[in-house]
């Protein structure tokens, strides 16, 4: 707990942090017969991002794959941890992201005007599949508004990871895609010393996370 502390600051209190790990933890028995770097590292990083584990807000979740034959833990940043951590920065106003359907009406384009835009509808009644999401992020005190749109086929061939079945992307693929579309348009928004926990989640999310022993760094491999 004291570790936890330095971590994560004045912000949150360790011991509620370390509860809610614990509850994660039984919740899937998996996680607790990982390789325990992996694991304290999974922690260490929420612990820096200020994001609670597991609960009902999903912003930060803890799943398992074998990597070389190992039981490893493996973290997956929530749609509202991207949120939180990029309206922590005080940059934005409103940050957000939502789903667009076959049935939806939807047209991008640029003009002298307007820019780039993008025009929606929601479709009345029986919208039918997803077909993409858009993220956006509004700067505060301007009228400016970043945005983002990423197709549905994209997402799932270059976004999602090959072990999605045991992760979030199963029984939740509209988070995870409106996950994604704040995660790709993060790399858009200006970069400042506050929006460092953006770039650090970015990184490490869907990445093997091990804590090294005596050191506060943590070692991030994408394998």
């Amino acid at each position: 707990e004291p570790e936890f502390q330095r971590a994560l600051g004045q912000s949150m209190d360790a011991a509620k942090f370390a509860q809610d790990a614990l509850t994660a933890i039984k919740q899937n028995p998996q996680i607790g017969q990982s390789d325990p770097k992996s694991l304290f590292g999974a922690l260490f990083l929420a612990a820096q991002l200020n994001l609670p584990v597991g609960g009902p807000l999903g912003l930060f979740h803890l799943t398992t794959r074998r990597v070389q034959g190992q039981l490893t833990v493996v973290p997956i940043v929530g749609y509202g941890g991207y949120v939180q951590l990029i309206m922590n920065t005080g940059l934005y106003s409103r940050v957000s992201a939502f789903l667009v359907h076959t049935n939806d009406y939807f047209t991008s384009g640029a003009s002298s005007e307007r820019g780039e835009f993008y025009d929606f509808k929601r479709a009345d009644g029986d919208r039918g599949a997803v077909s993409g999401v858009i993220a956006y992020a509004k700067v505060k005190g301007h009228d400016e508004t970043a945005w983002t749109y990423i197709d549905a086929e994209t997402i799932r061939s270059k976004h999602r990871p090959s072990f999605w079945e045991k992760t979030p992307w199963k029984d939740d693929e509209g988070e995870m895609f409106k996950k994604t579309g704040i995660r790709v348009l993060q790399k858009y928004l200006p970069k400042s010393v506050e929006s460092q926990g953006i770039a650090l989640a970015a990184q490490a999310d869907q990445a093997v996370v091990r804590k090294v022993d005596g050191l506060p760094d943590l070692d991030i491999k994408q394998d």
